[in-house]
């Protein structure tokens, strides 16, 4: 019997329950359509996460009748995944024909011309900017960003499975990276090892590829591999994703070859430090604000305050392009007073950055249960010396 490689990574029960979780906010907001854009939200709701060349909407009515709008070649894609999408009709728009136009129309039809509209604005494509203005005059139209967003915040069992399966993959190229590792090696040569053991062991397609670097350039945020050779006693930053599903793990390791300078060394066991006391102290019903501090204080005692610029998680999930990260659906940050659940999952990457130096990493991805965090990859945290 052929595998089906096509099949939706949840059942189709656990996706009916996530639109019946959209269905009830709306009419507790008292909207009657809702038109998603963003690519992650659509996939939550429906499995089907096809990155479409042109816009793409998903339009809702609150008893749950929704048609997609997209491009017309796209539609092949809902085509073959009719038997297990819950919304398996569409428009297509023929390349050079007004998108804007098209979903009006779809609108209009599924809701009728006096429909309360909720639009995603955070998410909003530029063709949509061209839609909102004439219709905002014949329907109200309220913003729905942050509406399935809510409802992504915390993972189910199944959720959070495929996330462990990425967790292993991702180890496993971290792990592969460090034994190949070499003096003489490229950075380039490096990412090489990383990416090949990621698909080599089970990623799908990567919503971002690895970030790589050595030496001082790995001060500079999310700059990666460009062909310079790794120097003995310089850092070594090795930062991918695996990909289950589209359920991204990130890992962030540190090595060198030869032994590091001192400085780097205490940093990272700074940095390690903050990731063990989280794992100690942080539980579900603190604030985010209070779940940062825990990380951010351990960092500030030990005189590094000023280096640590990037807030202690972000929540991960189902990403697309351009990256790996849900940071607008979850954080663990100052001043955020959103309150910790079971069944968040984060990486939890406590970093430092120091011009000259580099960046210093002690990372974990972890899914937060009644006891605290436990981690969703098979690594340990240490810095890698060969």
């Amino acid at each position: 019997m052929t595998e089906n490689f096509d099949r939706l990574a949840f059942s189709p029960q656990e996706y009916l329950a996530r639109r019946d979780a959209l269905r009830a906010i709306m009419a507790g907001r008292g909207i009657d359509v809702v038109v998603l854009t963003s690519t992650e939200n659509t996939y939550y709701l429906t499995g089907f996460g096809s990155l479409a060349y042109g816009a793409t909407a998903l339009v809702m009515r609150a008893d749950g009748k929704a048609i997609w709008v997209m491009r017309r070649t796209e539609l092949s894609n809902v085509r073959a995944l009719a038997d297990q999408l819950w919304v398996n009709e569409g428009l297509g728009v023929v390349d050079g024909q007004d998108f804007s136009k098209v979903l009006d129309g779809a609108i209009a039809d599924v809701g009728g011309p006096n429909a309360v509209l909720a639009v995603e604005f955070a998410a909003t494509l530029p063709s949509l900017r061209g839609f909102l203005g004439p219709v905002a005059g014949a329907r109200k139209v309220v913003d729905a960003s942050g509406l399935v967003e809510h409802l992504r915040r915390i993972k189910s069992p199944a959720e959070i499975a495929l996330l462990r399966r990425a967790g292993a993959i991702v180890a496993r190229s971290c792990r592969d990276g460090f034994e190949a590792l070499h003096e003489g090696m490229t950075d380039s040569a490096l990412a090489a090892v990383v990416t090949d053991s990621l698909l080599r062991n089970g990623s799908g397609r990567v919503a971002q590829m690895p970030n790589v670097c050595a030496g001082p350039r790995t001060a500079r945020a999310h700059v990666t591999w460009c062909g310079a050779p790794i120097r003995r006693g310089e850092v070594i930053n090795v930062e991918p994703a695996a990909s289950v599903h589209d359920y991204h793990t990130p890992l962030y390791r540190i090595y060198s070859i030869g032994e590091p300078q001192d400085l780097v060394r205490r940093m990272f066991d700074v940095c390690r430090d903050a990731l063990n006391e989280g794992y100690a102290r942080v539980r579900p019903g603190m604030t985010s604000h209070e779940a940062a501090r825990v990380f951010e204080t351990v960092v500030e005692k030990a005189g590094f305050g000023e280096y640590m610029v990037t807030r202690p998680a972000y929540s991960i999930g189902a990403s697309f392009p351009p990256g790996w990260g849900e940071d607008n659906v979850m954080a663990i940050r100052a001043g955020n007073e959103q309150v910790l659940e079971e069944g968040m999952c984060f990486h939890i990457c406590s970093c430092l950055y120091m011009d000259g130096i580099g960046c210093v990493p002690a990372s974990m991805p972890s899914v937060l249960t009644k006891n605290g965090f436990e981690p969703l990859a098979d690594d340990e945290v240490v810095f890698g010396v060969k």
